[in-house]
């Protein structure tokens, strides 16, 4: 899935009112070309997920949409990639759920997850931020670390908080089994 198609794909999954939307709108809300939703709206409908019924389109097979862009999703979050941290000690690492991110950052996949349900103890720790990691250094107790078990993303939607399609792909990109559990949990909400 190309990046265009990917983020349409997504517009799309996060509010049912997203797919009346025309292609215009669709274009400005995601500050793309015309051409690159177009394009990415036909293969939708010539792949059977996107249908037009009396001038009004209607998403098919979701939950099946849903798994394809969770598994196109790691590569296009791996460009995404802005820095790696570890947290400033053992304890701290511990207590990480107390940790008040600002509005600024959000927790993705395993920590979101374990906020959710409290199902599973995140070993990797994703977090996104609309802005830069540097707030992580003094409000979280964070330090660089190219080997840290804490990766930040640039964030490519425009709400605070993590979207559960995203905290889904999460889970699934780590290709460990608790995690796969938590993202069967989790998929539902989506």
């Amino acid at each position: 899935m190309r990046k265009s198609e990917l983020l349409v794909v997504f517009y799309l999954l996060q509010d049912n009112a997203n797919v009346r939307k025309n292609i215009r709108q669709i274009a400005a809300d995601l500050s793309l070309s015309i051409g690159s939703v177009f394009n990415a709206l036909k293969k939708l409908q010539d792949n059977g997920f996107l249908i037009e019924t009396d001038g009004l389109h209607l998403l098919r097979k979701r939950s099946i949409l849903i798994d394809r862009w969770a598994k196109a999703y790691p590569a296009f979050r791996e460009k995404n990639l802005i820095a790696r941290f570890s947290f400033l000690n053992r304890q701290i690492r511990q207590l990480w759920a107390d940790i008040r991110l600002s509005t600024t950052l959000s927790w993705g996949g395993e920590p979101a997850a374990a906020l959710l349900d409290g199902y599973i103890q995140p070993q990797r720790w994703d977090i996104y931020t609309a802005n830069n990691a540097n707030a992580l250094i003094s409000t979280a107790r964070m330090i660089p670390s190219a080997q840290g078990e804490i990766y930040v993303y640039k964030r490519f939607w425009q709400a605070e908080g993590t979207p559960m399609l995203v905290i889904y792909a999460d889970l699934l990109a780590t290709g460990d089994d608790r995690c796969r559990e938590a993202a069967e949990r989790i998929k539902p909400l989506i």
